[in-house]
């Protein structure tokens, strides 16, 4: 029978401390604990703001899980434990299960090259594997990044078929395979495919047949078509400078590299599969956490979908997520069976982990973790640059379709789109400009006799972008 919408307006209060006694007893050490965790969380614990949700496991059962804030504002709605929210990249090690299942099977091998399952994929004259695609290493171009210089915005929708849309334009690799990490959206969304070939099932249904259900993870799937209505899943919000919430909108439909819609009580159990094996075999985590390497023999402290590393005194096994206004991370400590999924509907507080890692695993922690490397190139000094009119233009990408701009205010030049607005270009020297506030760097190319001809375009995780000077 449907239930009364009055159950829903109990207050965040009252299904936070349901979530947390709903477990047995809290002993003097499970309340420390507990204390320590709300005090890291206090930001999310509030009657009228965005919320969150964590779960800590120990020895494969859950020790502790606790909800704050709302899942939804405009409804008055708390977070509880049993709330849905996208995982975001925390989704990506999944897909590394997958693979770690079929190559046990027989049905595919890590280094395999791709075009032997996905045979409509360009050919880029070197060999790009399996393996390639989960390190980071392939070479192609990263989704998001890309489409947005063509007039896509945060928000838009993306389709699981546009990853491979955008690689039959590629004109070549943005690097040799194996020869660099850039971490990539496309490569995840080509696995899901790959997926598809090899079993001849939709992804989203191999997943929860395989993998889901068998770990009894019922409220968990994966977001395959625009629009899906998911059950209990919360609204997310972003928070304007004035310190207002607006909702955001997630109309992206990316399977492989994001799109699980999960509970922490549903990771909780993902989580336990570390070391119950309920799904897959002792191997099956052996390839899933074994850290892939550069060409040179360099560590990457990557596996399967899954960041592998030795740090702070222990190993660990960890990803970030984050997915329109969903953040979500996992922390796993093998050695002590030890770790816990936080996830939250909003990205104005940030992910915590340092102060989590703190307050659930301090007691083997030796020392706080350091921030993650950002993917924005350091700031460098403005050059002082003469006839900034000669880089004036018209530019036209053959690769992506979209043209660009490059005028002159006065001394400044500014870089132009006619849907995406005006960015201001800093000279960095050697005809090359950072593009201010889009993010990137443009580098201009010149002929024999010293007139611009073009420029490359870096924007972050998508390189050397060719445009051409039209007349």
């Amino acid at each position: 029978m449907p239930v009364p919408c009055q159950f829903y307006r109990i207050s965040a209060a009252i299904v936070t401390l349901f979530s947390v006694f709903s477990l047995a007893p809290v002993s003097a050490q499970d309340a420390a604990l507990v204390a320590r965790v709300d005090a890291v969380l206090a930001e999310w614990d509030a009657a009228n703001k965005p919320g969150a949700a964590i779960a800590y496991i120990e020895q494969g059962e859950i020790v502790f899980k606790k909800a704050y804030g709302l899942a939804n504002l405009e409804h008055n709605i708390p977070w509880s434990t049993a709330t849905v929210s996208d995982l975001g990249s925390v989704s990506k090690q999944f897909t590394g299960m997958a693979f770690a299942l079929l190559a046990e099977q027989g049905k595919l091998g890590l280094d395999d090259d791709i075009r032997l399952h996905l045979p409509q994929l360009p050919e880029f004259g070197e060999t790009i594997t399996i393996r390639h695609l989960f390190n980071h290493t392939s070479g192609l171009r990263e989704i998001y990044n890309t489409l947005y210089l063509i007039n896509r915005k945060p928000g838009d929708i993306i389709f699981q078929e546009d990853a491979q849309t955008l690689l039959r334009y590629q004109r070549k690799l943005q690097f040799s395979p194996g020869s660099r990490y850039l971490y990539n959206n496309t490569e995840y969304m080509l696995l899901a495919d790959i997926v598809e070939a090899v079993t001849g099932e939709e992804f989203h249904l191999w997943m929860r047949d395989n993998i889901f259900l068998p770990l009894d993870m019922r409220d968990t799937e994966i977001m395959h078509e625009q629009g899906q209505v998911i059950a209990n899943v919360a609204s997310f919000y972003r928070q304007t400078d004035d310190g207002r919430f607006l909702q955001v909108y997630d109309n992206s439909t990316l399977q492989g590299g994001g799109g699980i819609y999960s509970t922490v009580e549903d990771v909780s159990k993902w989580i336990a599969n570390f070391v119950n094996h309920r799904v897959g075999t002792p191997h099956s985590f052996e390839l899933l956490t074994t850290s892939g390497a550069l060409n040179n023999g360099e560590s990457l402290d990557y596996g399967l979908g899954i960041a592998v590393s030795e740090e702070q005194g222990s190993r660990q096994w960890k990803h970030s997520g984050s997915s329109a206004g969903y953040r979500s991370m996992l922390v796993y400590l093998p050695d002590y069976q030890r770790g816990y999924i936080f996830q939250t509907n909003t990205p104005a507080y940030g992910i915590p982990v340092d102060e989590l890692n703190e307050a659930l695993l301090g007691d083997v922690l030796s020392e706080r973790g350091q921030p993650a490397d950002s993917d924005q190139p350091e700031s460098a000094d403005t050059v002082a640059l003469s006839n900034p009119g000669q880089f004036a233009g018209r530019y036209f990408s053959d690769e992506l379709e979209v043209f660009y701009m490059v005028t002159q205010e006065y001394d400044e030049l500014l870089f132009a789109h006619r849907w995406l607005g005006s960015f201001s270009m800093r000279y960095l020297g050697d005809d090359t400009f950072a593009l201010v506030d889009l993010g990137g760097s443009i580098r201009f190319n010149r002929n024999d006799s010293d007139a611009v001809t073009g420029f490359e375009l870096d924007n972050g995780r998508t390189i050397g972008v060719q445009f051409r000077r039209m007349p």
